[in-house]
């Protein structure tokens, strides 16, 4: 198996997380029918996108513990938020799929946990966050 090189940390220092990460899931053979599981959102993705990603800390992402990094050159995000979906009766919504939005873009999508809460949004700078339950 061949190892590759992080494009984007070049010349600059990482944290364990970040390396560690991506010196476990670079080294994995093609795998093109399992699936992993993103821990945030509870979603699962084809295994071999961890593969195609050139960071160690997009694979973090994608498997929903980025929030651990801890790079010196990576800005904090100090904006962290999460929504809990509350139905007519008062009561929480969970199972419920959801997704968060900026704008037109899609931050965050996934399925309400036991308690009707999504899961939590982490960004930079502040912003106007709305949230659509996905019927279909």
């Amino acid at each position: 198996m061949e190892q590759r090189k992080q494009n984007e940390t070049v010349d600059k220092e990482e944290c364990d997380l970040c390396r560690i990460t991506y010196s476990i899931y670079s080294r994995f053979p093609p795998m093109p029918s399992a699936k992993a599981l993103n821990a945030e959102t509870g979603e699962w993705f084809p295994f071999d996108r961890l593969r195609s990603y050139s960071t160690g800390y997009r694979m973090a992402e994608a498997l929903g513990y980025a929030w651990a990094c801890n790079c010196r050159e990576r800005a904090p995000k100090r904006y962290d938020e999460q929504f809990t979906l509350i139905g007519r009766a008062g009561k929480r919504l969970p199972g419920v799929r959801y997704r968060v939005r900026v704008g037109s873009s899609v931050l965050a999508k996934g399925v309400t946990d036991s308690h009707g809460r999504t899961q939590r949004i982490s960004t930079v700078d502040s912003k106007q966050l709305s949230v659509e339950v996905v019927t279909s």
